[in-house]
């Protein structure tokens, strides 16, 4: 029988980010935030604009292509705070940066990065807290000053 702490949410981790190991990479974390009200918001406003401009009386009429896009683009302003264990080179000496992370979130070449930081933000959403003391206390903290 759960208890009412079980059914809280970590809203300091949904609204600064937390780290996420994603599990499908060994070695990439994402610091993702949660689905701030913010997001849902600007979520929101982004795809009522994209169906007035495709004169499209549905969220599911508007094309693949422009959901990827705002998609991308609600990762990079909303979600993703920052990225480590990524790089350009197998010798692991070119990090990617975030800024770079969150451009190559709009190249469908890449749309394994934009799955994985759905998964992030998912995860903080859901369990924030968790993915917060494990990430403090189970690896080295990140590099990248966020």
């Amino acid at each position: 029988m759960p208890v009412l702490s079980d059914l809280a949410i970590d809203s300091n981790a949904i609204n600064d980010g937390a780290w996420v190991e994603i599990d499908e990479y060994p070695g990439l974390k994402i610091k993702s935030r949660g689905y701030t009200d913010a997001f849902v918001d600007a979520q929101n406003r982004r795809l009522d604009k994209a169906m007035r401009a495709a004169n499209v009386s549905s969220v599911a009429l508007i094309g693949n292509a422009a959901r990827r896009q705002i998609n991308a683009k609600l990762l990079a302003d909303f979600l993703v705070v920052d990225v480590e264990g990524l790089f350009h080179d197998a010798a692991k000496t070119q990090p990617v940066t975030v800024d770079e992370f969150k451009i190559l979130l709009q190249d469908p070449k890449y749309a394994r990065l934009m799955n994985a930081c759905w998964e992030a933000a998912g995860s903080v959403t859901r369990d924030g807290a968790n993915q917060a003391e494990e990430a403090e206390g189970n690896s080295v903290p990140p590099s990248s000053g966020s």
